[in-house]
This record gives C-alpha cells, structure tokens and sequence, in this order.
C-alpha cells in the first residue's frame, strides 16, 4: 500500500522515534512502514537489534508494544534504578527495556495470563535474564483472591481483568495486592512501578493505603479512560496525598493516557516499615 502525502505529513511529529528505530535495528524500514500502516509484517518476525539480542514478535500489538516502550519511551527508566516493579508485564517487552536501561535493577514481571507468562518466561530466559527478572503469574488486584480474566481473541496486551464479583465467561487467575506482592517480596523500597493492567490501575492504585505507595519513589502508569465510576483526577488525588507529584500526563482524545508520579516528601518520611 503506497502511503498517500497527507499520512506521511501527519507522521512527521514521529521522526525522533523513526530516527530511534534505525538506532536500535537494520529492520528499521519495514517495522515503520508497518507501525504506521503503510505495509504488513508475516507473523512470527524476529525482530534483530544492533546490540546482537532479537525479540520475537507474534503478533501486530507486540510491534506496537516494542514501539511505544523501545521507541517512543513512554516508561522512563532511570540507569540507578535498583528495584523495579513490572505489573502487567505482557510478554515482557517493558522488562527486557528495564533491564537494559538499569543494568544493576532486580525487576519483578507480573502477568497473570497462563499463555502470555509462558511468553514472558521464554523471552526472559532468551535474553538470559533470569537471575535479574522474578517472573510472577499472578495478577494485581485491590482485594486479592481468584479472579477472572477474559480469554477471548483480543490481543494479549488487551486482557483485562472482569469486575470483581462479576460472573462474566474468561479464565480464572490468582490475584493479590500491592501490598501482598510487596510484603512476598521483601520490599520496603521500590524506584519504580510500571503499571499496564488495562483498567485496573483505579482499583489498585486507589485501594492502596498511603503508607504502602510511600514505598514507591516513582510510578509510571497506563490509564484508561472507560472505567467509570473511576477518573482520572481521583486517581491523581489519592497519589497526591500519598505525597506524589504528577510531573507528566499525555493523554488522547479518547481519555487514555500515560502519567508519571514522583515521590515528593522528604526521604526520612517516604518508607514506612510494614506492621508485624
């Protein structure tokens, strides 16, 4: 498919990500021209970086994953990061960019879909990453205990979690709280959470007491904008008086986005040991 003049205009605002793409792989012509929809990729592509390690892509949502985290960088990650949560983790692309970015980081990769975490396993052990990612099955939850997940043909970076209590048709998986998985853990201190879980953010950010989000130095967050009766300025309002600062929030116009928040209290009052 020829690209008509008017899409290759509305694309220039991606030339530092395309700039980027060529940085990161000699595949760089064919991964843009099927990110912006000029072309299409056979699936599976293996995807070779420059840097000698290559990424299986399964299917169209895993390029695009590659792309808003390896590309665009949605998630920023710092180099002295030393502990970072991955909830949500997909097959984890997020992990791998981690990983990377904070080559001294213990990363924790949470993805609760039996055959998306097989994935993840694969492609943690592919990169011989396993002794600096934990992979958990198991999803986040604001109140722990069995839930279901749908198990329909959407995208694998699309399930989501049914409501709690809901009887709806998916597939049953374990969940915990943030602060169970902390706790299980052994964390008093995490530099970052990234979180992706397709709408459940609301639930566990907002069921999360104060002194365990004072835990977190920094949290990067994927919100969704059709999770009534949650918004988004609830959500900002709980991180906020948990002594968070919103420094970045982009959002589209159908209310989904990215925001980060930074801890702003002063050190000495950021972790509270937990109760016995």
């Amino acid at each position: 498919m020829r690209p008509k003049i008017s899409d290759l205009l509305r694309n220039t605002r991606r030339a530092p990500e395309i700039f980027r793409c060529a940085r990161e792989t000699s595949q760089w012509p064919k991964i843009t021209a099927t990110y912006l929809g000029f072309s299409k990729l056979p699936y599976p592509t293996y995807l070779r970086l420059r840097r000698g390690d290559h990424i299986r892509l399964q299917e169209l949502t895993d390029l695009k994953a590659f792309w808003q985290i390896y590309l665009r960088r949605v998630y920023r990650v710092e180099a002295s990061d030393q502990v970072i949560l991955d909830i949500g983790a997909n097959v984890g692309l997020f992990s791998l960019y981690a990983a990377r970015q904070a080559p001294a980081a213990r990363i924790i990769a949470v993805e609760p879909f039996p055959q998306t975490f097989q994935r993840l396993l694969e492609i943690v052990a592919d990169h011989l990453l396993t002794d600096r990612i934990i992979c958990l099955d198991c999803a986040i939850s604001g109140a722990g205990g069995p839930r279901l997940m749908a198990n329909g043909p959407s995208p694998s970076q699309q399930r989501a979690l049914a409501a709690a209590g809901r009887n709806a048709p998916g597939i049953q998986v374990h969940s915990k709280t943030l602060r169970e998985l902390l706790q299980e853990q052994a964390l008093n201190r995490v530099d970052l959470l990234k979180m992706d879980i397709e709408g459940s953010e609301y639930e566990v950010l907002l069921s999360t007491s104060l002194d365990v989000l004072r835990m977190i130095r920094r949290i990067a967050i994927e919100y969704h904008g059709d999770c009534k009766p949650y918004t988004k300025l609830q959500l900002f309002d709980h991180l906020r008086q948990a002594g968070f600062e919103v420094t970045r929030d982009v959002q589209d116009r159908l209310g989904y986005g990215v925001a980060e928040a930074v801890i702003s209290m002063p050190q000495e009052q950021k972790a509270t040991p937990y109760a016995a």
